[in-house]
């Protein structure tokens, strides 16, 4: 779940990427590439189907193994766990994948 604690340090992004990334029944698919300058991201599930994301190359990504979204459900990469390796992500069925990804 998104959760936007009170904090001293404020981030500033200058540029931030909103897309939709539809999956493919049981086909995993890069949502977002490795990228060394990200700051943060989010990832949404706006369908009605579980999503796993993947912290992880594509050739890496296995089911059963990642972040479970439930439909409704988000996961936030913020400075306090900040990863810029490539988020990939699979569904037993196909639907829709919102995010957003925010560099300096």
């Amino acid at each position: 779940m998104i959760n936007n604690p009170a904090s001293i340090l404020i981030p500033i992004f200058d540029t931030c990427i909103h897309d939709e990334k539809e999956l493919t029944a049981n086909v995993a698919a890069v949502i977002c590439k490795a990228n060394g300058e990200r700051k943060y991201a989010a990832f949404i599930n706006n369908s009605q189907i579980e999503i796993l994301l993947v912290l992880s190359e594509l050739n890496k990504v296995t089911l059963n193994k990642g972040l479970l979204l439930k439909p409704g459900g988000s996961y936030e990469i913020n400075f306090n766990n900040l990863y810029v390796g490539a988020v990939c992500a699979v569904s037993k069925f196909t639907c829709k994948l919102s995010f957003v990804e925010c560099v300096e």
